[in-house]
This record gives structure tokens, C-alpha cells and sequence, in this order.
């Protein structure tokens, strides 16, 4: 079970949702400057050494989980050759439906997710319009609930995963 990428994929994508948040409080410090002459426009970024050092480390480990995911994207493809995934497909990976069982998995998951945006949108929408909070604080709110969406996803399908096969 442990190595089923049905069961992996939203782990990859809670760990993509904590490096984007490291990228973006390294970057909502920099100071930017875009300049425009006559001819031409130049933008400037400046960091200081702890963003630096977070932005330049959040993006090599970004570059090699994308390559370690790609990896095994391509070992699930082998190993189910008709029912290959692509990183660039327009349908959520999280549609892994090989049967009936995974089908009633991916929807009572959905289910949960899209019970929880119904309630987190509108209190977020509020919380927003009520306090004078910065562009991070927006951005963070973002990706706290993505990051809930897939946690809530994972802990649904391990938990039928978890019902079968342990």
C-alpha cells in the first residue's frame, strides 16, 4: 500500500504546497525594482542572506523532487502501461479511477474536499476583508488550503486503503 502512487500522490503535492510557501516568504521580503529606459525595461530582485539561502534551497529541493516524481510517474506508467499519467494532463492526478473500488474512493474524497472549500472560502473571504492583511498573509492563506485539500484527500483514500490491504 505504502507504494502505491494512489496513496503517495497527495503527500507530493502536500510537500510541493510547503516548498511553494518557503519560495514564497523568501521572495515577499525582496525589495524589486523594475526600471524602464528608452529602449528597454530591466527588472532587479534583492534578498537578503536568509531569503537567499531559503529561495536558492527551496528550489534545488523543488528540482529534485519534480525529477524523483517524474521517476515515478514513469515507474507507474511501466508498471500499468494502460493507465499512464502525464505531469502536463488537464485531469487532477488524483483521478487514479482503475476500478469501481477507486471510484468510490476519488468521489468520497472529493466529497470531503469540496466540503470543506464551501466552508474555508467564505470564512478566508471574510478574514480578508475584514483585517488589512499583506500579499503573504493571502498567498499563505492560499496554500494552507491546498494544503488541507490534499491532506484531507490522503487521509480518506488511506483510510479505504488502510480498510483493504493491512
Amino acid at each position: 500500500m505504502k507504494k502505491d502512487l494512489r496513496v503517495q500522490y497527495p503527500l507530493w503535492q502536500m510537500a510541493f504546497i510547503v516548498l511553494f510557501g518557503f519560495i514564497a516568504f523568501s521572495l515577499t521580503g525582496a525589495s524589486t525594482e523594475l526600471y524602464k529606459t528608452s529602449e528597454e525595461f530591466s527588472f532587479s530582485v534583492e534578498l537578503d542572506a536568509l531569503e537567499s539561502f531559503l529561495l536558492l534551497g527551496a528550489l534545488f529541493i523543488t528540482v529534485l523532487m519534480i525529477t524523483i516524481f517524474s521517476m515515478k510517474i514513469s515507474k507507474h506508467n511501466k508498471q500499468n502501461p494502460s493507465q499512464k499519467l502525464s505531469l502536463w494532463q488537464i485531469r487532477p492526478l488524483e483521478y487514479l479511477e482503475q476500478d469501481e473500488g477507486m471510484m468510490y474512493i476519488t468521489r468520497r474524497a472529493a466529497q470531503k474536499v469540496y466540503t470543506f472549500f464551501v466552508w474555508a472560502l467564505p470564512l478566508m473571504a471574510t478574514i480578508f476583508l475584514v483585517f488589512e492583511l499583506s500579499r503573504f498573509w493571502m498567498i499563505f492563506g492560499i496554500l494552507i488550503l491546498a494544503w488541507m485539500q490534499y491532506l484531507i484527500y490522503y487521509i480518506e483514500v488511506r483510510k479505504h486503503f488502510s480498510d483493504g490491504e493491512e
